[in-house]
């Protein structure tokens, strides 16, 4: 398997399943949520074996991890080794002891995530509820302090919800971040306007984007490290994403495209964008490494195979392509030959219309002359018949005559010639 297929590119975990604050944006809907159950070290010895298959290790996802009652033994469980890939996020509104704060400055993780909306303790602890921001700070301080100290802690960074109550105070925020609380990162997110979050509340607290405009550029001047994600904005994917009918493409189709593991505190695991509908109890499998490596080699041939049947599909819509090129020249061909052949139809029927015309014009001058010699003959056999020549023709030629002679002098003069009449 090559390099970059044999890992997990994503794994969703909590260490615990459920939270100490009920923030009013928060993604969770609490009337589903009930309970804790935090991860046994049995299982989350099983969870580790998994590390060598994974690109990063939540340690967090949905829930507070720090409300794990022996949440410093679990961080000291992982291998050294895997350190690198684990991070994980904090409302740090439950307090630390010394014992963890050591423990996490030594950690050696990739980084670690802090939820801080405001420095206004008013302000703070109306978006975040059930938070005593004199606990908070205290942790904070504590933290940096001990994380100042040691070059070798992990990262900071901080994620803060944009609403209107700290709007304004957010250029501020990240500065101080920076300067005092060791921030690399300020991370700006929009809420998730989820069913269940209370719509008064959404009302009240979103903002315009001429104000989020005003403040980019604001930050724009900023020395600090900042990002912004608005979840709630449409990209192309979304788009696409919303127009897919099959249910089963909407579990697999995601951006950008990964693999994925979302795993419990009680050791369940879900495959995620794989297009397989399982479920697993990590706390029956002998073995897990073992399982969830052949998954992902099982379903990277699902792919390559995919990936056949896609340039299969490709040819073949090429050679339709093709084939219906040949089809719209043949057409073509047969079109101008159709169009040659129905000129050369129209040309010759109008030939024959002439040559019909010309026919009936004969045809009357034919029937002309034939009355005329009819005449003639009349006219020649009663002149026979007649003592006095002379007489009848003088008479014949000042009456019917006249006008058959206009038009025929020739047989004027047969006529006089065989009578023998000299005028």
């Amino acid at each position: 398997m090559p390099d970059n297929q044999d890992k997990y590119d994503l794994s969703f975990f909590d260490i615990t399943g459920n939270c100490n604050l009920r923030c009013p944006f928060c993604i969770n809907d609490w009337s589903t949520i009930s309970g804790n159950v935090p991860v046994s070290e049995k299982t989350f010895g099983k969870i580790l074996t998994l590390l060598p298959l994974l690109n990063s290790f939540y340690l967090s996802c949905y829930f507070e991890p720090t409300i794990h009652p022996d949440f410093s033994s679990i961080i000291k469980m992982i291998p050294d080794e895997h350190r690198k890939k684990v991070l994980f996020t904090t409302n740090l509104s439950r307090k630390l002891s010394d014992d963890v704060i050591e423990g996490l400055s030594n950690s050696g993780f990739n980084y670690i995530n802090i939820s801080l909306d405001s420095l206004n303790p008013q302000v703070f602890e109306s978006l975040r509820k059930g938070a005593r921001f004199d606990v908070f700070y205290d942790n904070l301080r504590c933290l940096t302090d001990a994380f100042s100290a040691n070059p070798n802690a992990p990262p900071l960074r901080y994620i803060t919800i944009l609403n209107r109550h700290n709007v304004d105070e957010i250029p501020k925020l990240i500065e101080d971040c920076a300067t005092n609380y060791l921030s690399t990162m300020n991370e700006l997110r929009t809420f998730v306007p989820m069913p269940h979050i209370n719509k008064d509340w959404i009302k009240d607290n979103e903002i315009t984007e001429d104000r989020r405009n005003t403040l980019w550029e604001t930050l724009y001047e900023f020395p600090h490290k900042w990002m912004y994600v608005d979840y709630g904005k449409k990209s192309e994917y979304d788009e696409f994403f919303d127009s897919l009918e099959d249910p089963k493409k909407k579990k697999i189709y995601f951006l950008p495209p990964f693999t994925g593991l979302r795993i419990s505190s009680e050791g369940i695991v879900e495959l995620t964008h794989m297009g397989i509908e399982s479920k697993y109890d990590i706390n029956k499998m002998d073995d897990p490494y073992g399982m969830f490596k052949e998954i992902l080699a099982l379903h990277h041939l699902d792919v390559e195979r995919a990936g056949e049947i896609k340039n299969l599909h490709c040819e073949k819509l090429s050679i339709m392509k093709e084939k219906d090129s040949v089809i719209d020249n043949i057409t073509s061909e047969k079109n101008a030959a159709i169009r040659q052949r129905d000129d050369s139809i129209c040309n010759l029927t109008n030939e024959r219309n002439a040559l019909t015309e010309e026919k009936h014009t004969l045809t009357a001058e034919k029937d002309g002359l034939t009355d005329e010699l009819a005449t003639v003959k009349a006219t020649y056999f009663y002149m026979l018949s007649q003592k006095d020549m002379a007489g009848v023709w003088r008479k014949f030629r000042h009456s019917a005559g006249k006008l058959l002679f206009k038009n025929n002098p020739k047989l004027k003069n047969h006529i006089k010639k065989t009578l023998r009449i000299g005028k």
